[in-house]
C-alpha cells in the first residue's frame, strides 16, 4: 500500500480533498453511476457507504419508532407514574405552566417507590418529566384513576 501522497498534506489541499470525498457521496447515491474512476480507498469507502445508504432508504424500518415517552410501559406503570404526577401538579395546572421547584422530582420519588412496591421497573426521572409537560394522561389511563376514585378500597 502507497501512502505516500497522503502522508503530509498541506491545508490548502484539505478543502479540494473534503470536496472530492463529498462528490463520491453524491455519486454513490446515484444509481446510474458505478465509480469505476475512484481509484483510492478512501473515495471509494464514501461511495459504497452511500450507495449502501441509498438502497436501505427502500426497505422498511423493523419497528416503527415512538418518540413519546410512556407508550411501550405495561399499564400498571402507566397508571403509577400519572397518579404520582397528578398528586403533585396543582388542579389549576395548564399545559405550558412551569413547575414548581421539586415538584416533578417529588412525583419522581413516588412513582418509584409505587413501582418498587408491586414489583415493576422504576421510571426514568427523564420520562416522568416528559409526561409531566405532555398535559393530559392517555385515556386508558385516566379510566383506570377515575376508576379507582370511585372504587377507593381497590
Amino acid at each position: 500500500m502507497n501512502a505516500a501522497p497522503f502522508e503530509t498534506i498541506p491545508a490548502w489541499r484539505i478543502a479540494r480533498l473534503r470536496a472530492a470525498l463529498r462528490d463520491a457521496e453524491q455519486r454513490g447515491a446515484n444509481p446510474d453511476d458505478d465509480g469505476h474512476d475512484l481509484h483510492h480507498r478512501a473515495p471509494q469507502r464514501r461511495f459504497v457507504l452511500a450507495r449502501e445508504r441509498a438502497k436501505n432508504v427502500l426497505s422498511p424500518a423493523s419497528r416503527p419508532k415512538t418518540t413519546p415517552k410512556g407508550r411501550r410501559f405495561p399499564h400498571l406503570k402507566h397508571v403509577i407514574i400519572w397518579r404520582a404526577i397528578l398528586s403533585c401538579r396543582s388542579p389549576a395546572w395548564k399545559q405550558g405552566d412551569k413547575a414548581p421547584f421539586g415538584s416533578i422530582r417529588r412525583a419522581h420519588d413516588q412513582a418509584v417507590a409505587a413501582c418498587q412496591a408491586v414489583g415493576l421497573a422504576p421510571p426514568r426521572y427523564r420520562t416522568v418529566y416528559i409526561l409531566w409537560h405532555r398535559g393530559v394522561p392517555p385515556a386508558d389511563v385516566v379510566a383506570a384513576l377515575r376508576g379507582e376514585s370511585e372504587n377507593p378500597t381497590g
